[in-house]
């Protein structure tokens, strides 16, 4: 793939999470959004569903190639198993949206099938106006600045971003965050992908994030890579899933160390 299509499918990229915002912001503080529960338990709405539908419409009518398969986290897997693969997290932070916080998002990536790696990221939040976008080898930018993470950042200068406690119980990471709260004071809920934002900016210097789908994190993996820093993946307890540490490269490598989270990334097909 060669640099011009690469920029063209990142502009699609940011082109469709801009389209689903419209229907997202039009849900957004309202009573009817049709919230129900899926197999898992997660909460889903009428918002995450129609945001979805656009997303794919919009990848499907404007990418610059032959059309591409889509794994998305409503309507699943379309395509014929090529070796490029949009993921799709419509609305990432679905408990946030349904409560009225304004801290969700939609989440795009493209994945090379052949290294399990993304080419590229998008995460758009569609009631604050921030669009972070950034593909392999072009940068990474935020609403169209460019960012460059620190070579390194001490832990006592960092804030630390972790998700949901309720995802450390399920991925049996629970003494991680006991052990990263003991370590450092300024530990905080910045989650889904808000606060994955913060670390691709450097506003937090890492972020510990368990349980994640491939939806939550390949958008993050290639803006935090193309941004300087560095991200670890590990498969998951939880089946089909995994845990990830990102962020600035030298951080992440010291709360690799004490956590003993692991130096490789490892990758992951769903």
């Amino acid at each position: 793939m060669t640099d011009d299509q690469l920029q063209q499918l990142l502009q699609t990229a940011v082109d469709a999470a801009l389209a689903a915002s419209v229907c997202i912001r039009k849900y957004f503080g309202g009573p009817a959004l049709g919230v129900r529960k899926k197999r898992d338990g997660s909460p889903v709405t009428l918002a995450d569903q129609e945001a979805e539908t656009v997303i794919r419409a919009h990848l499907l009518s404007s990418a610059s190639t032959s059309p591409l398969d889509i794994l998305g986290e409503e309507q699943g897997f379309t395509g014929q198993g090529t070796r490029w693969r949009w993921t799709i997290d419509p609305i990432d932070g679905t408990r946030s949206f349904i409560h009225g916080i304004p801290l969700f998002g939609t989440m795009i990536a493209l994945q090379d099938m052949q290294d399990q790696r993304p080419m590229l990221g998008v995460i758009h939040l569609p009631v604050l106006g921030v669009t972070y976008a950034g593909a392999r080898g072009l940068g990474a930018t935020c609403n169209g600045k460019v960012l460059r993470l620190p070579e390194s950042v001490s832990i006592e200068d960092a804030i630390i971003g972790v998700g949901d406690v309720a995802q450390f119980v399920a991925a049996n990471r629970y003494e991680d965050y006991r052990r990263l709260s003991a370590m450092h004071g300024y530990v905080r809920g910045y989650t889904d992908c808000f606060g994955h934002g913060l670390v691709v900016c450097g506003a937090l210097g890492a972020m510990l994030d368990p349980a994640l789908n491939p939806w939550d994190i390949l958008p993050t993996q290639a803006l935090i890579e193309e941004a300087g820093g560095m991200t670890l993946i590990q498969p998951s307890q939880v089946p089909g899933k995994v845990d990830s540490l990102f962020g600035n490269r030298a951080l992440v490598q010291h709360l690799a160390d004490e956590l003993s989270f692991g130096a490789a990334a490892a990758a992951f097909d769903i």
